[in-house]
């Protein structure tokens, strides 16, 4: 990941943990192969992992996106997961 002049990965925030590092729509989209346009809208429509909305900036916590793809995990094409129940 790039520096930038202070010296702090992007992304990062000052005196963060590593661990707490956000993530923002472009980091989001590639982390779950899809494209900033398919965040955009599900934003829109309510649905997609959880995130944060930082004056202008959209946020997405690194654990969030991780739960979102684990919830989204299936055994078979006709298994609805916990959408379903």
């Amino acid at each position: 990941m790039a520096n930038t002049d202070t010296g702090r990965a992007a992304g990062t925030f000052f005196g963060g943990a590593p661990g707490n590092r956000l993530l923002n729509e472009h980091e989001a989209a590639y982390a779950l192969g899809l494209k900033v346009a398919t965040l955009r809208r599900w934003r829109w429509a309510g649905r997609g992992p959880p995130f944060f909305k930082l004056g202008s900036a959209i946020r997405y916590a690194a654990e969030d996106i991780d739960a979102f793809i684990q919830a989204a995990r299936r055994t078979s094409t006709s298994d609805a997961g916990s959408e379903g129940a």
